[in-house]
């Protein structure tokens, strides 16, 4: 069986960290690149990080990659130095075959919040690119509460740690959700043998998927 290789941008972020060890620690994975604005302390073998500008990112900086770039984001990402359409874009350049993004459980274009609006937005943008797949997760609050959060959201993710026995149903994609929960979702996703050309995947859904499920 041919080992893959796995790009991720975001690898600073609670999710984004999750998702470099889940990656490294799978047999079909030979090398996992991590694209960095600064220096994180996991190592591993398969483990490839590259300090770069991302206000400057190019195809260059990826690489001749053909299988899965993985984006995670914070939540305030458009204040920050790299943009997930941008990056998607250099991506497709570099030939690869799925890019899986992390957007919100809120995002809709025509959102009368910002958070939602942008999220919202974003997928549309991506849509345009016409990707060879793209997979999109949204996660609910996570639970971990990772620093690059807003302080505002923290009571929230509180909340819904507290509450989440209560979130059963149509708010079960409301309920809390851990950020290695959400690694491991991505991570099994970009393993589905007949991946498809585009898809969503809400909290509830990503909550239920197990390790393994998809085996190649």
């Amino acid at each position: 069986m041919r080992k893959r290789t796995a790009v991720v941008i975001g690898a600073e972020t609670a999710v984004g960290k999750e998702l470099v060890k889940e990656l490294c620690s799978r047999e079909e994975y030979a090398e996992v690149i991590a694209l960095l604005y600064q220096r994180i302390e996991f190592e591993h073998s398969k483990l490839s990080k590259r300090l770069i500008d991302f206000r400057f990112l190019e195809a260059r900086h990826i690489g001749l990659v053909e299988d899965v770039f993985f984006c995670v984001q914070a939540n305030d990402w458009k204040k920050g130095d790299y943009d997930p359409v941008k990056t998607a874009a250099a991506a497709k350049k570099c030939n690869i075959q799925q890019f899986i993004v992390i957007s919100s459980m809120s995002a809709n274009p025509r959102s009368l919040f910002r958070s939602g609006r942008m999220h919202g937005m974003m997928e549309e943008q991506l849509k345009q690119l016409a990707l060879p797949s793209l997979l999109i997760v949204r996660p609910s609050i996570l639970l971990n509460d990772p620093e690059e959060y807003k302080v505002s959201e923290a009571p929230a993710a509180r909340l819904s740690s507290f509450a989440g026995w209560a979130m059963q149903g149509p708010l079960k994609s409301y309920k809390g959700i851990r950020a290695s929960q959400v690694a491991l979702a991505m991570t099994e996703k970009a393993l589905t043998k007949d991946y498809p050309k585009y898809a969503i995947y809400k909290s509830g859904e990503i909550e239920n998927i197990k390790r393994g499920e998809n085996k190649t």
